[in-house]
């Protein structure tokens, strides 16, 4: 696997000597983006690859995120293996390298006699089903997951993934084809969180660097100090194959005042990196830039220095509500151009083609729609949540405590 995006967020969970939380809490933990740059092209044919593989009929394996990723880190066993595990809201399945944890290892691990497969964009990960004992910081829970010694298509960095996606996309992944609970199914059975609730916050890099320490995710609620205003609810869409999914409708998308798309469906994705929409949605918003064409070279949009100062602000109409990018969030800043392959003094896109399925999946919201507002992904109520995000700069509200 290629070199991690600068958009790479590692999840670093920190436990030290605080004694645990009260039942019926949440806690948080911190993101970092790790060094370490990727062509534009490299991040266009790695959300392609995933949206292949939600482009298929059989929607019960999910697609894995295999470069642009959240990493997490994860305990295992007893004693703590610690490992650092993708985090991906697209699957629901959690699965390590057993070059990163060892079952024997460990006194509370336990072999099911099954085996798992999962199949993804350019690669594999197959092996064998253990429980065992599991924590995220301070909190401990029983965790199935596979111990996988054939895998492919992922950074040698990467130890495995953990998916915190509807749980029903994990079934059929297993020898025994059964629904394996998430670790927050988990956490919540086990009265440690009192809502099956994710809140993610991220954000763009600031500085024209390859690396900040600048997100946060908070299980079993959200963080009111990371968003303005309230949390906008929408209902999980009826449409499938989105509805398998962190899935919602859009009642329209406009650029400035003209109206690109009707109502369509698709999915909110943290492990997605572009904006993607359907050809159809595509070719009518690039149609109100004169000039604006696919680059050969990065696979993005290019628009032409004389639209530029003509660019107007994108809406999208997700519950009732207008949720806005400006052009300064749809494009890549300049002092970051180079850092990913492209050509210095030219305006890319962060919206592109997700090819010509119009039919329940018309768009996927990835990280650089997601950088500019807080997501949460409700299980409990069957629903995602989205508000306009706190900037990392408001460093009062970025010095709470972690858990």
């Amino acid at each position: 696997m290629v070199n991690k995006i600068l958009l790479i967020l590692l999840l670093s969970v920190a436990c030290a000597s605080a004694s645990p939380t009260p039942r019926h809490s949440s806690f948080k933990a911190t993101l970092m983006r790790p060094a370490s740059p990727i062509r534009l092209k490299d991040v266009y044919r790695r959300d392609m690859k995933r949206w292949a593989k939600f482009d298929t009929n059989s929607f019960s394996i999910p697609a894995i995120n295999e470069d642009v990723s959240y990493t997490i880190t994860v305990g295992l066993g007893t004693p703590v293996t610690n490992v650092s595990l993708i985090f991906d809201t697209g699957s629901s399945n959690l699965w390590v390298k057993s070059t990163a944890y060892n079952p024997l290892n460990s006194r509370t691990a336990n072999y099911l006699g099954e085996t798992f497969s999962i199949q993804y964009g350019s690669g594999n990960a197959s092996g064998k089903e253990y429980t065992d004992v599991a924590s995220l910081g301070c909190y401990k829970f029983t965790q199935e997951f596979g111990v996988s010694s054939n895998f492919s298509g992922f950074s040698s960095t990467v130890q495995g993934l953990v998916g915190f996606g509807p749980d029903d996309l994990s079934t059929n992944v297993t020898s025994t084809g059964e629904k394996v609970l998430t670790p927050v199914d988990n956490l919540y059975s086990t009265h440690q969180i009192s809502s099956n609730v994710i809140g993610v916050w991220f954000q763009p890099i600031t500085n024209g660097g390859i690396q900040e320490t600048n997100g946060e995710i908070t299980f079993g609620g959200h963080d009111s100090t990371k968003y303005y205003g309230k949390i906008t609810y929408v209902p999980i869409t009826t449409a499938s194959p989105a509805s398998e999914y962190w899935g919602i409708d859009i009642a329209e998308i406009a650029f400035g005042t003209t109206k690109v798309t009707s109502t369509i469906h698709g999915i909110v994705d943290t492990g997605t990196t572009l904006i993607l929409l359907s050809s159809a949605a595509t070719s009518s918003l690039y149609e109100q830039i004169p000039g604006a064409k696919v680059d050969n070279d990065t696979t993005l949009y290019i628009i032409p220095p004389a639209e530029v100062p003509k660019l107007k602000d994108i809406t999208f109409n997700i519950g009732h509500r207008v949720f806005v990018l400006t052009p300064a969030q749809y494009t890549v800043p300049q002092n970051q151009v180079a850092n990913i392959g492209g050509k210095v003094g030219t305006t890319y896109s962060w919206i592109s083609s997700l090819g010509d399925n119009e039919s329940g999946l018309a768009f996927i919201l990835g990280q650089k729609f997601l950088e500019n507002f807080y997501s949460v992904y409700d299980t409990t109520h069957k629903r995602v949540g989205l508000a306009r995000a706190v900037k990392a700069t408001c460093k009062k509200r970025q010095g709470r405590a972690r858990f």
